[in-house]
């Protein structure tokens, strides 16, 4: 049921040199995935150069620099973001709801990097604290001391994060279209994802699929965005797919864009895919559409995937309104 795992678990492929104790791996080729046992803060010089590390993290035993400019990144946060960026203090401190641990500390992390003189600098670091997963029936709401009413998975309670460091995304359906979490059919199919609190046995999520719940704009065009993949092959042989749906109408034509090579705020239509109409998947909404746009024979700018795609149903005849939807792409 879930889609959008942001990773699977990492193949860990360090190779062994027999040279000089200044030898350098090239970029990327470490990768190391597990518990984090330390996060600590780093002496930072005065005045700043333009590089700097900012603190470490200890994962296996492996102790691991964090640069100024290494992507920190939760499924649902990023450091790029423009407006509230994840910071390395903010993944280090702060405890998260149900937990007593400082940030992200005891969480699994995903370290993508390189090795110089036996250190291991980050160019990538990713956690979503545990990958915690439940796919079940939709039971009744439970009431807990407080008055608050949780909807349960199977009995089990599951709370939306509100933690800016790794806040829940929308609550969407399997054709990826947002839907009114408030109002899931007991028995219907529920899966969520996040982190489990033991102290508290609640899981609170970041990404909920609930293919019983009604539309949340069941009036409006919508479009979403279930999978994107790129591939460079080049001599005009690059590769983007693109899997979603769409409602009103659920045969929608739907343009597929990727940013420009040097202005990511301008995009550029690199497809067209019609969806094909389907029941709704709950009663009074109207029928959904799938898509899925195949593109080959590409020429993609600088010859790199992007790494955002968007999906977008303009306005006209039989769509009441302008719909997009943005979503990450993996490229490879």
């Amino acid at each position: 049921m879930l889609r959008n795992l942001m990773f699977g678990a990492a193949a860990l492929a360090l190779v062994a040199f027999a040279s000089p104790a200044g030898a350098q791996l090239a970029p990327g080729d470490v990768e190391i995935e597990g518990p984090m046992t330390a996060i600590n803060f780093a002496d930072l010089p005065s005045p700043l150069p333009a590089r700097y590390i900012v603190g470490t993290i200890t994962v296996m035993g492996v102790k691991v620099n964090v640069w100024n400019d290494t992507l920190i990144h939760t499924p649902t946060k990023t450091s790029l973001d423009e407006t509230d960026p994840l910071t390395f203090a903010s993944f280090a401190s702060g405890k998260l709801p149900g937990r007593s641990e400082e940030g992200f500390l005891g969480g699994t992390a995903i370290v993508i990097g390189d090795s110089a003189g036996e250190e291991v600098h980050a160019t990538d670091l990713f956690s979503d604290l545990a990958e915690n997963v439940i796919v079940g029936e939709a039971t009744e709401l439970v009431t807990l001391p407080s008055g608050v009413s949780r909807a349960t998975v199977n009995g089990m309670p599951i709370r939306r994060s509100t933690d800016s460091r790794m806040p829940a995304g929308p609550a969407i359906n399997s054709f990826g279209l947002r839907v009114n979490e408030r109002e899931i059919t007991p028995r219907s199919l529920v899966s969520a994802e996040g982190y489990y609190s033991s102290r508290q046995k609640v899981l609170y999520y970041h990404t909920l699929e609930a293919d019983g719940a009604p539309l949340l704009n069941k009036n409006r065009t919508q479009v979403g965005i279930l999978r994107a993949d790129c591939r460079i092959r080049g001599g005009g042989r690059d590769e983007i797919e693109v899997r979603g749906g769409v409602v009103n109408p659920a045969n929608a034509t739907v343009q597929i864009r990727i940013p420009a090579l040097n202005n990511p705020d301008r995009w550029t239509t690199v497809g067209f895919v019609t969806a094909t109409a389907q029941p709704a998947p709950v009663a009074g909404d109207p029928d959904q559409g799938l898509f899925r746009a195949d593109l080959r024979n590409l020429t993609i700018p600088g010859g790199v995937c992007p790494s955002r795609v968007r999906a977008v149903v303009p306005a006209g005849a039989g769509v009441p309104n302008a719909a997009t939807a943005t979503a990450d792409m993996d490229g490879r």
